[in-house]
């Protein structure tokens, strides 16, 4: 599904972000990418979804080299890829039927397929009865939700989290992660970047950890300690 064959990233600014990567994700895994500030990981999501190129190296998603799209593919690739931010990033003046329907309406889907479709990505979520609510009468995992539907909205084959629990608190942090679970089972290949060590410990799934850019652990069942 997923492969970086020896990728690095230098910014302008001399900053060497990722140093010599190379991973492979399979279709419909769950994969926890950590490390501490400044590992890499938010660069790395970036580059999955072409906001950023490698400086050098290859990014291949179902077998196409992305580093190699012109810009009027880059829209096709981030169809196929939900993303959710730890700042939620909602539209403050639309309700959660709005904010999740907005994702189909850039897509120019019909108003009955989003009638018929956004419902049921709430209801997934936990959320049916709140699609009439704006940001600010909803919780911080509430909002969270409303994010993770609209990622999601589009049945993309690919879900990127990056740190969606970084704001919430521990309960809510697992409801979170038990929804991602979910929807992992559904056949979404999801990649969660976190700092929540105590969530990664809990489980087996695969752990894959970056230091100063670069790749220091890949495995399941991988203890951290706190940063710090």
């Amino acid at each position: 599904m997923i492969r970086l064959i020896n990728v690095s990233k230098t910014y302008p600014n001399g900053v060497r972000a990722l140093r010599d990567i190379t991973l492979r994700i399979k279709k419909g895994e769950f994969l926890f990418l950590v490390g501490p500030s400044g590992a890499g990981k938010s660069t790395l999501i970036r580059l999955l979804f072409r906001e950023e190129k490698p400086t050098y190296g290859h990014l291949l998603i179902s077998g196409k080299n992305i580093n190699r799209l012109r810009k009027s593919q880059i829209p096709i690739l981030r169809r196929n890829m939900g993303v959710v931010f730890q700042d939620f990033k909602l539209l403050e003046d639309r309700t959660a039927f709005e904010n999740v329907s907005f994702a189909m309406e850039v897509l120019e889907y019909s108003r009955k397929e989003i009638n018929e479709r956004v419902p049921h990505i709430l209801k997934l979520v936990g959320l049916e009865d709140r699609q009439d609510y704006y940001p600010t009468q909803l919780s911080g995992g509430e909002q969270q939700r409303v994010a993770i539907a609209r990622a999601i909205v589009n049945r993309p084959m690919i879900l990127v989290a990056d740190e969606p629990t970084g704001n919430l608190d521990p309960d809510t942090s697992k409801g979170i992660y038990d929804l991602l679970m979910d929807i992992n089972r559904g056949g979404t290949t999801v990649i969660m970047a976190t700092h929540e060590w105590d969530l990664v410990n809990r489980t087996s799934l695969r752990v894959v950890a970056l230091d100063k850019g670069q790749l220091v652990r890949d495995g399941e069942k991988v203890l951290f300690a706190h940063e710090g």
